[in-house]
Order: C-alpha cells, then sequence, then structure tokens
C-alpha cells in the first residue's frame, strides 16, 4: 500500500515538472509512428488519380488544389456510367469540400513519393507533432496551474482518437486544419495577453491570417470561431462590446471564406452522409441530436465514435450506446462546469467544447473529428480528474468513482493509441481480401464485373480505384446490383432479367446513402440505367427503400464476358445465376467477420 501510495505521489510530482508536458509531446508523437508501414488505401489511391496526369481513369482527374472535389453533377454521370458509382446513386449529390492547403501537401507528396506509404505517413506524422506543439503553447498560456495544464495536454496527446490523424492519409485534413486552428488561438491569446508593445502585424493580423489559412485547410476548422468566441466571453479584458468587437477580422474571413466556397461551387448535398445546415437545415438538426452526445461520450471516454456507423447492425444496442453516452455526457458536463461560474477558464473550455460539436455534427461520427472538441474537453476532464489526483474531493464518492473511471478509460487508449495509429490497416486487408476474389489477369479488362451483395459497399466500390492507381488490370466496367446488409432473394425472370428482394429492404447499410438523400423516395416503377444494366424498383418499403428491384443486362447473363461475384465468408466467390423461374437464397453477412477477416463466436448480423 505504500509503495502505490509512493507511486502515486511520484507521478502527481510528475506532472507538476515543468518537463512533463515536453515529455508527453514527444510521446505522443513516437505513438503516431507504427503508422509508417500500413501502406495506402481507399481514397488514398483516389487521389493518386486525381492528380496523375493523364488519369487512369480520366473522369476522376482533378487539379491540384481541387482533390477533395469527389463529385456533383458535372462529374459524377461519367463515373455512374463507368461502374465507379452504385445505380441507386443520385448524379445531383455534390459532395466537394475547399481545401486548397491541404491539397498542396498531397500534391507534393505525389510529386516526391508517389504511393510510398511510409513517406505520406510521416508527412502527416509532422503535422500532427505541429498539432499537439500548438495545444502545448495554447494550454501553457491559458493555465497558469501547471498539474492542470500538463494533465489536460497528456489527455490531448495521449488520447488514442489521436490515431486517426496519420492511419488515413486522406484524412490528412483534419491534421492540417486542426494545427493551423490552434496556432490561431495560440496567435490570438498571445496577442491579447502581452503586455509589450509589438508589430501591428503580430497583434492584429497574423491570427485572422492563420484562421483563414486554416479555413482552406478544411472545414472543422470553423471550431475555432467557437473558442475565440468563448475567449473573448470568459478570458479578454474590456466592455463586452470591445471584446466582441476584436472579433470582427475572424468575422470577415469567415464571410469572405463563405461567399468564396459558394461562388467556387463547393458545398455538400443530397447526400445521406454530409449534411449543410445552410441547405438542409432540418436533416442537420436531427444528426446533431444524434451525433453530438456519441462525439462528445467517445471524448469523455466512451465508446469509439466510428463504431457508431456500424451499429446499424443492432438496433437495441444501438439506442442502449446513445443512451449511456448522453447520461455519461452531461454526468462528465455537470462535474467540470460545476464551478464555471466562478472559473472563467472552465467556462471557456466548456463553451468551445460545446461549439466544435456543431462542425463535427454534419457527418457520420468519427473520432478523427474529435480532434478540434478534445481541445476544450480535454481542460473539463482534468478539472475532474486534478482534484482526486490532489486528494481534494473529500466526502465526494460520485466524484472520485467519475474520476477513477475517466484516469481508467484514458489510460487504456494510450494502450490503444499505436493500434489506431494502424487503424488503416484492417480496412485495408479488408479491401485486399475483397479484390482478391475477382480475377487481374489482362483478361479482365473486357469484362463486366457484377457484384450481387457486398456487405460494406467501399469492399465493392474501390476496387477499379485501387487497381487504376497501382496499373493492375481491372473490368471494364462493374455493376453493385445489392449489399448484404439483410437476406436476398433472387430470382430469375428471363435470359437477360434477375429479380432482387432485400428483405429489409436495400440502402440499408449507412455507406449506400454516401449519394442518395435519407428524404429521397423511390416509387414503384422508378427506372435507373448504367451502362448495359437497366434497374426498375418494383416494390418500394414503407419508408421509400427500393424492397424489390429488377436488373436487365443487354446480354444472357450467362454471357462469358460478365464475371459474378458474390460474398462468402470474408471474400467474394463465384456466383452462377439461377436458372429461368429458379428462385436463389444469399444470407446477409457477418460484420465483424468481413471487416476482421476471421469468425468469432457471436453472431453480427442483423
Amino acid at each position: 500500500m505504500k509503495h502505490s501510495s509512493a507511486v502515486y505521489g511520484r507521478l502527481v510530482d510528475w506532472l507538476q515538472s515543468a518537463r512533463a508536458d515536453r515529455v508527453v509531446l514527444w510521446l505522443g508523437f513516437v505513438l503516431l509512428l507504427p503508422s509508417l508501414n500500413t501502406g495506402l488505401a481507399a481514397d488514398d489511391y483516389l487521389h493518386t488519380l486525381m492528380l496523375d496526369h493523364p488519369s487512369a481513369i480520366p473522369a476522376w482527374q482533378r487539379a491540384p488544389l481541387d482533390i477533395f472535389r469527389f463529385c456533383d453533377p458535372s462529374t459524377a454521370p461519367p463515373l455512374l456510367q463507368e461502374g465507379m458509382f452504385s445505380w441507386w446513386d443520385d448524379p445531383q449529390t455534390k459532395l466537394a469540400f475547399l481545401r486548397p492547403i491541404t491539397a498542396a501537401t498531397h500534391a507534393i507528396d505525389h510529386a516526391l513519393f508517389r504511393n510510398q506509404g511510409w513517406a505520406l505517413h510521416l508527412h502527416s506524422a509532422l503535422w500532427s507533432l505541429l498539432l499537439l506543439a500548438g495545444v502545448r503553447a495554447l494550454y501553457r498560456g491559458l493555465i497558469q496551474d501547471r498539474l492542470l495544464a500538463n494533465l489536460a495536454f497528456a489527455l490531448y496527446a495521449l488520447d488514442d482518437a489521436r490515431g486517426w490523424l496519420v492511419a488515413w492519409v486522406a484524412a490528412r485534413n483534419a491534421a492540417v486544419a486542426t494545427a493551423i486552428s490552434v496556432w490561431t488561438l495560440v496567435a490570438y491569446v498571445r496577442a491579447r495577453s502581452s503586455e509589450t508593445s509589438s508589430s501591428w502585424f503580430w497583434k492584429h493580423a497574423l491570427a485572422p491570417l492563420l484562421f483563414a489559412l486554416a479555413l482552406l485547410a478544411g472545414e472543422g476548422s470553423l471550431s475555432c470561431l467557437g473558442y475565440l468566441l468563448g475567449y473573448a466571453l470568459f478570458l479578454d479584458r474590456g466592455t463586452l462590446r470591445t471584446r466582441l468587437l476584436r472579433l470582427a477580422p475572424f468575422a470577415g474571413v469567415f464571410m469572405a471564406w463563405s461567399v468564396v466556397y459558394k461562388l467556387l461551387g463547393y458545398g455538400v448535398s443530397g447526400s445521406g452522409m454530409y449534411f449543410a445546415p445552410q441547405t438542409e437545415p432540418l436533416a442537420y438538426a436531427r444528426m446533431l441530436i444524434i451525433h453530438a452526445p456519441v462525439l462528445l461520450g467517445a471524448q469523455f471516454g466512451g465508446m469509439w465514435s466510428d463504431v457508431w456507423t456500424f451499429l446499424f447492425v443492432a438496433p437495441k444496442l444501438r439506442a442502449c450506446v446513445y443512451g449511456i453516452s448522453l447520461v455519461g455526457v452531461l454526468l462528465v458536463s455537470w462535474l467540470a462546469a460545476r464551478r464555471w461560474r466562478s472559473d472563467r477558464l472552465q467556462a471557456f473550455a466548456l463553451f468551445g467544447t460545446l461549439a466544435a460539436v456543431f462542425p463535427a455534427s454534419g457527418t457520420v461520427p468519427s473520432d478523427r473529428l474529435l480532434t478540434w472538441i478534445a481541445i476544450g474537453a480535454s481542460v473539463l476532464l482534468a478539472y475532474v480528474i486534478a482534484p482526486a489526483l490532489r486528494n481534494q474531493l473529500g466526502n465526494a464518492p460520485l466524484w472520485r468513482a467519475v474520476a477513477a473511471l475517466l484516469v481508467f478509460t484514458h489510460g487504456i487508449g494510450v494502450v490503444f493509441l499505436p493500434s489506431r495509429a494502424r487503424g488503416s490497416e484492417v480496412f485495408r486487408n479488408g479491401l485486399d481480401r475483397a479484390h482478391s476474389g475477382v480475377p487481374s489477369d489482362p483478361a479482365i479488362a473486357d469484362k463486366t464485373l457484377i457484384f450481387v451483395n457486398p456487405p460494406l459497399l467501399p469492399m465493392a466500390a474501390y476496387l477499379p480505384i485501387e487497381r487504376a492507381a497501382l496499373g493492375i488490370p481491372r473490368p471494364k466496367t462493374q455493376h453493385i446490383l445489392a449489399s448484404s446488409a439483410t437476406d436476398l432473394t433472387l430470382q430469375r425472370v428471363d435470359p437477360y432479367t434477375l429479380r432482387l428482394r432485400a428483405h429489409r429492404g436495400f440502402l440499408l447499410e449507412p455507406t449506400t446513402n454516401l449519394m442518395r438523400s435519407d428524404s429521397y423516395t423511390f416509387r414503384a416503377g422508378d427506372r435507373f440505367e448504367q451502362n448495359d444494366m437497366r434497374v426498375e424498383v418494383t416494390v418500394v418499403t414503407p419508408d421509400g427503400r427500393p424492397l424489390e428491384i429488377e436488373t436487365r443486362f443487354e446480354r444472357v447473363l450467362e454471357d462469358p464476358t460478365y464475371v459474378w461475384r458474390t460474398w462468402q465468408g470474408t471474400r467474394p466467390g463465384s456466383f452462377t445465376p439461377p436458372r429461368l423461374g429458379v428462385r436463389s437464397l444469399l444470407g446477409r453477412a457477418d460484420y465483424i467477420q468481413t471487416v476482421l477477416g476471421v469468425r468469432l463466436p457471436i453472431d453480427a448480423r442483423l
């Protein structure tokens, strides 16, 4: 007991030392380096195609600073006809993001290290180091209590969610945009707290300039406005009117960015996975109510928010996780904010945390979106844990229990950080298994690949993208008929036509809604054409999704130019269309087996 008390005492002493945050900084960076040999996957290769001139798939070619314009009404139709998208996708969907600063980092990578994964991951890690250094500088400037500052920084830098900063190269915009956002806050805080005179640029122009660059790196940088407003309301000096007027340059930058964003045709619309408050306010509000507790719950030590999307396989479990997350968020927020009226730093942290949730809630939850939320949330968590470390709680069993739980969950997070830095490896292996079931000999270039029921849309959709970027022979075109999110009944109608009935309807798996708005209602008789295939919706579900479709091809289904594949366990296998009038049943997927590539003793099917 004495030994554990001595260890505990040394830990507290170390957290109060001047060098603790420096050790945490470099430890956080080192724990990201296991990502270096994880390779590339999915959108990493899409960026390769966009930056190649000429591109192996011309419809994907983009200007070097415009590689986050994934689709819009001018680019989607040819990609749909080439089989890059699915028959149900809406060619009017827009997914276009103005991120020239981040795009420039990818263009440099492409010019120097095309598809060399270690170099691209290292580049992301260096941006992450800049981010961590910025958070350290921000906390040093805001928090006088050294233990509190060091503890907050450790909670930020060593959180396993930071693994997302380097795991997927294509998601680097989170690291770049957050790094510049944090240094925006550092520059503003230093300008406002400096007692010595400095040049006009350093005192008035540097922070707004950095904010403009942050917005051009990623839309999540809008979170910076929340922290700036929180600083003006709770930490700055002067009258309220004066404090707010000091933010006028940032408001001007935001308005200019908004105008340019719209004039250049950027934005999102028509998607079931991305929502913009200015174009779809009701859909965005619904997502905010759902996603905010999930994101905050993950940040405070709950379930990884990335898992939320895949809990569609267990609706009751999803509801339970949502309830637990909501209660946990309210409890931690209540404990952290009990003295917010008297402690302005807590008020700033709480305000900034909540404000950062709004930009993050416009898409499906992911821990890579927590980088802005964690800036304030780590301070709040430190306020809950620090009194327990100092034995200042007295008779407060609930507070002690929550503090102990937070220490445990975030301590486990440190252990998981290196593996989460390798997070793309799981996705990479899943795609490799999926693609291994499709021939790669030169003859495939004259074939049409037909995926009957991939369990996750990306398992099939990225095949032509990755093969084109790597120079591997790919099918002339491909079709994705359905997903294995639910049992699928197939019936041969005539030599050219196959009828498919999804027992719980199509578009059940979340990624199938990337390019089709949830508000879109299908009707019986709707027809869609994709190259040599015509799809007709014959029956719909009560909520307006296809329940049964008929797919008619130009040639008989047994034509040797068709390569049919259906999912068998962890990878696709050969499929023979049923004989005329015969029905066949394809079972729904086990998603744990699909993602991890192993069969577990639990059933992860719907």
